[in-house]
């Protein structure tokens, strides 16, 4: 099969801490470990730990001194602050925020990377057949993964699925305007990519070679360790959180995951996860429990792990395995772990409970 290339280029608070302690552990396959060589010995370890986009974001480089890697670090942050008051709902006055608010009415003039991200996002939902779509606002507020925890009644389902149009999205040179009341665009799936792509580029500008940018689970690693070895990144386990089930080396590469543990609530013994179909109104429902993308660039594996999500296992692969650049691993409830043709023999299983399987 001939792969395309991809031409295109507000999360709850609750569970963040939980996530973020995992994620940390994790990811100590990434800062540690290894030693550093006769080159490179003098290259200092920085991290620092910020709020931002609503969850908790981490970045770690490798620096000729520490004044120099926190000051880049302290940049790249403020980028994904700036990318974060454009691209919020709920940050009144943002580019997001006043297209909401003047749903039906007016035309907004946006900044040009807002403009981007929601292009992508509309190239985004022909190439996923709808299953990926920025005009979910509605039911993403229905739902409130994380807030209110609680199933919404079917009539209020039916009418958040009424406002979710991917047509009433009508752009005009830099001007948007959302053509229906009440349709609401959310950009969560996708912001957050693309603030850990502009992070990297901060932290490339401002003479970092090498280092980590997390954003909430959104992993772009770039460089190499001290040792000049590739990143060893942990695959988190579904059910048991910080243990990783295998490792994958990475260089220069995104890799975000979505699962179904990671914000969710129990009622009736059925979890109800952050995860929501467009095409139903509920989160999503079959086999799979987590998504990973491996990727150029975080703004399409940010999308990507969330569309494969719905699209299930045999859909998904197969949207994968015809684009260029992109690999996903996929694990199913019955601790089965799929992989694109791409990932074959780099994947280090960890955990004997997993099995490695093909479809």
């Amino acid at each position: 099969m001939d792969k395309k290339t991809i031409t295109f280029a507000a999360i709850p608070m609750k569970n963040t801490l939980k996530k973020i302690t995992i994620l940390t552990l994790v990811l100590l396959f990434l800062l540690y470990g290894c030693k550093s060589n006769d080159s490179q010995n003098s290259l200092k370890l920085v991290k620092e730990v910020d709020f931002v986009l609503g969850t908790m974001g981490r970045i770690n480089v490798l620096s000729e001194s520490e004044e120099d890697g926190r000051r880049a670090i302290a940049k790249a942050f403020d980028r994904v602050r700036e990318i974060e008051n454009k691209m919020s709902t709920s940050i009144a006055g943002s580019d997001v925020y006043l297209l909401n608010e003047n749903a039906g009415n007016n035309y907004i003039t946006v900044d040009k990377e807002t403009l981007y991200v929601i292009n992508k996002g509309l190239e985004y939902y022909e190439l996923t057949g709808g299953d990926f779509n920025i005009s979910i606002g509605a039911l993403i507020n229905l739902w409130g993964i994380g807030k209110t925890n609680k199933v919404p009644s079917q009539e209020n389902i039916h009418a958040a699925m009424e406002n979710i149009d991917i047509n009433a999205i009508n752009i005009d040179n830099q001007s948007v305007r959302i053509d229906i009341p009440n349709v609401q665009i959310d950009l969560g799936g996708i912001a957050k990519g693309y603030a850990v792509d502009e992070a990297i580029k901060v932290l490339r500008e401002n003479g970092i070679k090498s280092g980590l940018v997390d954003l909430g689970g959104d992993i772009y690693a770039f460089g190499k360790k001290a040792d000049d070895s590739s990143w060893n990144v942990g695959i988190q386990d579904p059910e048991k959180g910080a243990n990783p089930i295998a490792s994958i080396p990475l260089t220069d590469k995104s890799i975000v995951t979505s699962g179904d543990y990671e914000r969710f609530f129990m009622e009736d013994n059925i979890r109800y996860h952050h995860i929501i179909d467009p095409k139903t109104g509920y989160p999503v429902r079959n086999d799979l429990r987590s998504v990973t993308i491996i990727s150029d660039l975080s703004i399409d594996g940010d999308v990507l792990s969330t569309a494969v999500f719905i699209m299930g296992l045999e859909k998904g692969m197969s949207l994968i395995e015809s684009l260029d650049g992109v690999e996903t691993l996929i694990i199913t409830n019955d601790k089965k772990i799929y992989t694109s043709s791409g990932l074959k023999d780099q994947l280090n299983i960890l955990n004997d409970s997993y099995e490695e399987r093909e479809l």
